[in-house]
């Protein structure tokens, strides 16, 4: 029986946001609309980056908005870095018996070319992202393919977003954990974390304990 921590990518591993807040108000230009400030962009990141888009601009000029987006994604993000702590947290968890699932709302191709420019594939043993299933997460539709082929003894799902903690609820005994975000902020009003942590080390010490 396997324990398997479903992790998520942006801003929980590695610190993205920068870049995607960038190449949103790019697109929110380009398209006529007033750009975002930070916590606008924040609380509208509980999506994939496809729904978003869709939500914002309409379903018949998504397909235009995203390739603009997706372009100046990728300006902006030349200099993308791991959070502190991240390859520590993820050798920690293979040391563990842990099976480590990268589990994201990033396009699966973009997704994989970012783990494997960072250099550290070797540490999941599976990467899925947005795109590589009909529905995106945290659908069980999504966990259930990212799951797909593991006897799961425990679930554990590590990220900052709501999106995350629901992923572990989809199941009995699942676990969420939240990382970074204020647990008491109004997202997690009706879904709440079961375990919260400020930084990757104390993710450590947590999985220790599991």
């Amino acid at each position: 029986m396997a324990k398997v921590i479903l992790w998520d990518w942006d801003n929980t591993l590695a610190d993205t946001f920068g870049a995607i807040f960038a190449a949103q108000n790019d697109a929110r230009v380009q398209y006529g609309l007033t750009p975002w400030t930070k916590e606008e962009s924040k609380a509208a990141m509980n999506t994939s980056g496809r729904n978003l888009i869709k939500d914002v601009f309409g379903e018949e000029k998504a397909a235009e908005v995203r390739s603009y987006f997706l372009t100046r994604y990728a300006k902006h993000a030349d200099a993308l870095e791991l959070k502190e702590g991240a390859k520590e947290v993820l050798k920690t968890a293979k040391e563990l018996g842990f099976i480590n699932i990268l589990a994201s709302n990033k396009a699966g191709p973009i997704l994989r070319n970012e783990v494997s420019a960072m250099g550290i594939s070797d540490y999941f043993d599976r990467l899925i992202g947005a795109e590589d299933t009909p529905n995106d997460k945290p659908s069980k539709d999504f966990t259930d393919a990212a799951l797909l082929g593991f006897d799961v003894e425990k679930i554990i799902s590590i990220g900052d977003g709501k999106a995350d903690i629901q992923m572990a609820h989809n199941y009995p005994n699942g676990i969420g954990v939240l990382v970074w975000t204020n647990p008491d902020s109004g997202e997690f009003n009706e879904i709440k974390p079961d375990y919260t942590a400020q930084t990757l080390t104390h993710v450590i010490e947590l999985l220790k304990k599991a």
